[in-house]
């Protein structure tokens, strides 16, 4: 499985790099004995044109789970979905902003799709119906994904006040508020509930 880690220069639309650029630190911190790895931090309230970060992530299936089971992309990325496996899956979701439907596949295949518009998608598998993931597309590059021991690093944010959003679905969530000005780097901590 590739797992993506998002910490990446990007500049506007215009081609001049960010005159001020901030940067939050910090970690997750899950309640009970849930790991704080691969857990999606992410930026609300950032408005602008940026150029987006070009990603081929993936959502494995994999010990009839989706591995990660929350991840984060740019609106126009394409998700790689491989069968680790020893048993047929499918892929699919009826999210509004993103529907599709990859079929059956067996063991060692892959199917993939592209991911056109902003919003949360849930996806399925028809065979293992307690089989749920969670892919957060977003019009912005201010994201991340937790290592380990639950640490992550957004950098290069512009100036403003911002809601910083913990997130492995839509029944997992935390927010606190940012604020940065200038190069700026602020540390702080999202303590986080396992969903359901």
């Amino acid at each position: 499985m590739k797992t993506v880690y998002f910490a990446v220069f990007f500049f506007f639309l215009t081609g001049a790099p960010l005159a001020f650029a901030g940067t939050a630190t910090g970690k997750v911190v899950m309640q009970g004995k849930s790991s704080p790895e691969n857990i999606v931090v992410y930026l609300e309230g950032v408005k602008g044109n940026f150029s987006l970060p070009k990603q081929t992530p993936d959502m494995d299936h994999k010990d009839l789970q989706f591995a990660p089971r929350a991840l984060a992309i740019t609106t126009g990325t394409t998700v790689s979905f491989p069968n680790a496996d020893t048993v047929f899956h499918s892929a699919f979701s009826i999210s509004k902003s993103n529907p599709f439907e990859l079929g059956l596949y067996g063991p060692g295949r892959e199917k993939s799709w592209t991911f056109q518009n902003p919003g949360m998608v849930e996806i399925f598998c028809h065979i293992h119906s307690h089989m749920a993931g969670f892919i957060l597309v977003l019009d912005h590059p201010f994201y991340t994904s937790t290592a380990k021991d639950g640490s992550f690093t957004i950098p290069n944010i512009p100036d403003g006040t911002y809601q910083i959003k913990a997130w492995m679905g839509p029944s997992a969530s935390t927010t606190k508020t940012l604020t940065l000005k200038g190069k700026e780097s602020v540390s702080l901590d999202l303590s986080l509930a396992p969903g359901k």
